[in-house]
């Protein structure tokens, strides 16, 4: 298992480098399209073996090359590459089945992130059943002791009749 998973990440390696090989295959010449197949990839990068590859399958078995492995090469590479690799990492990966006690203590993590739910939830049950509102909130300040505009001293002592202005308060004369 863990040996697959491994492979499957390997694969999704190869599939980043064959995207990144894709996008310099389409700067060399000859490569055209925004989306190169395996075959056209592999004759652009590596023609060499590309053509071996080709004559040899050709020479073994005439009929596996021209419908199979043309059929074969057709996704681009990195597709070719990403499917089986997501396929086993995500099949075969480490600690998919969960020990008792990974499974306790991910059964507590869930209720500690629930827990504020359920305090707002007994709150508003609370207080529908105490007739309070929702208006009602014992946080808010009253402003009842605050008195800003009818005061009959002014404690600041400033009179702007007798005090100077700052010279950077003054209007400047045009």
């Amino acid at each position: 298992m863990r040996a697959s998973f491994i492979i499957g990440w390997i694969l999704l390696l190869c599939a980043f480098a064959a995207a990144a090989a894709e996008t310099i295959a389409r700067t060399l010449p000859g490569g055209a399209g925004w989306m190169l197949s395996a075959h056209e990839l592999w004759q652009a990068l590596w023609p060499g073996s590309y053509l071996l590859a080709e004559v040899r399958l050709n020479a073994a078995l005439p009929w596996l090359w021209d419908p199979v492995m043309l059929w074969f090469l057709t996704p681009p590479a990195w597709f070719l590459m990403a499917v089986p690799g997501v396929i086993l990492a995500w099949t075969c990966r480490p600690n998919r089945h969960l020990s008792p006690m990974a499974a306790e203590e991910l059964r507590e993590h869930e209720v500690s992130l629930f827990l504020y739910d359920e305090l707002v939830r007994e709150a508003r049950k609370w207080a529908r059943d105490e007739g309070d509102t929702s208006n009602d909130d014992d946080r808010l300040p009253t402003h009842d002791l605050i008195d800003l505009f009818e005061r009959e001293e002014d404690d600041d002592e400033f009179d702007p009749e007798t005090d100077p202005l700052p010279e950077f308060v003054k209007p400047l004369d045009r």
